[in-house]
């Protein structure tokens, strides 16, 4: 199936009308969590609060172990919660999916080898680190869809789903510009009641026509589902 950016984006605002609050609600909480900026111990230097160097180190620390046992894990439940919306009205509870069902630990390993592996590309160089995030960009949604998956049969078949659609996710990506800058001249405002919900409910439409397109070319039937738990 060929995909367009102005279907997606239209696709993805119909099922953001539909379920509005809840929309807002769930990007608001993961950009909360992923936001948290525990470790701005300049901000206290700056008011001339001396901050010693275990305490800067310890809260680094901190916001690290909370973006890979929290952080991550929200984000794959944010994943779920939308790519569920555009069948039916998902319930706010959905962004915390990775915490139910015993796959926490999986979830967490997966999303962890997922940064490490962009990091070490990234560290690398500039360009294949940009490669390798778009190559894995549908890891969280796989895992949201099939929590048990192994790490390895993730990776793979988000390879698979993005060889020949890096170059159109970046440029569907870029496309939100205007929607960020509206976003930033309004203090965030209308980043929070608009644009991140925005962009999720977007990316969420991207994965159903790469998952699609992935399953037909595996022979698959159409038994795949996102309420299902099975690949």
């Amino acid at each position: 199936m060929v995909w367009n950016r102005m279907d997606l984006k239209n696709f993805a605002k119909e099922s953001m009308r539909r379920n509005f609050g809840a929309c807002v609600l769930v990007a608001f909480l993961l950009s909360l969590i992923l936001g948290l900026d525990i470790s701005s111990t300049s901000r206290l230097e700056e008011l001339n609060l001396y901050v010693p160097d275990g305490v800067t180190v310890s809260v680094k620390w901190i916001t690290l172990l909370i973006s890979i046992l929290i952080g991550n894990v929200l984000t794959v439940g944010c994943c779920r919660f939308f790519v569920e919306n555009r069948e039916y009205q998902a319930p706010v509870s959905r962004v915390f999916h990775g915490f139910q069902g015993g796959h926490y630990v999986n979830t967490v390993w997966i999303m962890f080898l997922r940064d490490v592996k962009i990091l070490l590309w990234t560290l690398l160089l500039i360009i294949p680190g940009i490669i390798k995030t778009y190559e894995y960009r549908m890891v969280p949604y796989i895992v949201a869809d099939q929590p048990d998956i192994p790490a390895g049969e993730a990776f793979a078949i988000s390879r698979e789903m993005m060889m020949g659609q890096k170059l159109e996710a970046w440029i569907l990506d870029i496309s939100f510009i205007g929607w960020w800058l509206v976003a930033s001249f309004t203090c965030g405002l209308a980043g929070i009641f608009w644009t991140v919900p925005y962009v999720h409910a977007t990316n969420a439409e991207l994965y159903a026509v790469l998952r699609e397109n992935w399953m037909r070319s595996h022979n698959m039937g159409p038994s795949y589902g996102t309420q299902g738990e099975t690949f």
